[in-house]
């Protein structure tokens, strides 16, 4: 992650995200069956259908990458009986996350860890990563992939959930230095393209056996949150300078804008470790 969009997407104070967030805080694209949904039922239905995606079991393990203030883990841990291990960076989501999990009685469950991906150890039967492909970028997307793949046990399966270009698989999006994508998400690295990032994955020893374009889910998440962002604009002011709360303003609006326009795109893939023989495989309701 780059220090402009650490500075500016992680390092604000929880109760600036609590203001227009839904209450479980969950900071990626919803999932709108109907479209008629409210932010929060999308939300909980995007957990749910992710959990269920990768064919989450009572007793497998999980880890969740970039996990956020733990919603992922922790509606894992109570809904479909996962031991979990959320990974973060922020010392504000860290302390969130115990909080909640602490809160719903799941401390033997659920573990928050302050920690970079590299230095996690162990293996996971499910990994989940939601907001894989815009972390680090294009150029380090395969060490990211091979890193995640090495934590799986043997049939383990990891779920990626990011921004990609929709552009042509032969080059990702770059975005022009004047933009404000360039100057504070994406300042040093180009967005990866799908095709880039299926290949980095099978490189990396995934199999990828499910793919989703949920771009309009992502366009009407933004503007609910740009939508709650405005409406709370009085409040988020007393919490950041004037120019935090711009370059906010112009990140939900310009996205939405650029998902709207087909520029960019957000994906679910699924993918298991590679090798396996045909006939060890589950059936669709296992992870496929």
């Amino acid at each position: 992650m780059t220090p402009a969009r650490d500075r500016y997407l992680r390092d604000v104070s929880n109760d600036y995200y609590a203001m227009w967030l839904d209450p479980r805080m969950v900071y990626s694209c919803a999932y709108f069956e109907s479209g008629d949904e409210d932010l929060a039922t999308a939300q909980l239905k995007k957990i749910d259908h992710v959990l269920t995606k990768i064919g989450l079991r009572p007793g497998h393990s999980l880890l969740d990458v970039d996990c956020g203030w733990g919603a992922l883990v922790i509606r894992a841990a109570e809904k479909f009986g996962a031991r979990c291990v959320g990974i973060t960076l922020s010392k504000n989501q860290f302390d969130w996350a115990n909080e909640c999990v602490k809160a719903a009685g799941l401390t033997e469950r659920v573990e928050i860890r302050l920690q970079a991906y590299p230095d996690v150890e162990g293996r996971f039967d499910r990994i989940t990563s939601l907001g894989m492909f815009e972390r680090d970028g294009r150029s380090d997307l395969p060490e990211y992939i091979a890193a995640l793949q090495a934590r799986l046990t043997s049939d383990g399966v990891l779920v990626s959930y990011g921004i990609l270009s929709s552009g042509p698989s032969s080059g990702g999006l770059e975005f022009d230095d004047s933009a404000f994508p360039s100057r504070y998400v994406f300042p040093d690295d180009e967005l990866p393209d799908l095709g880039y990032a299926l290949t980095a994955m099978r490189e990396g020893g995934l199999e990828v056996s499910t793919i989703q374009n949920l771009r309009r889910h992502c366009v009407r998440t933004l503007r609910l949150w740009e939508a709650n962002f405005r409406a709370k604009e009085m409040a988020l002011r007393q919490l950041v300078d004037d120019r935090s709360f711009r370059t906010w303003c112009n990140y939900l609006s310009d996205w939405a804008a650029a998902f709207e326009r087909d520029d960019v795109s957000i994906y679910e893939i699924v993918g298991r470790k590679a090798g396996r023989r045909a006939s060890a495989l589950p059936w669709p309701g296992g992870a496929g």
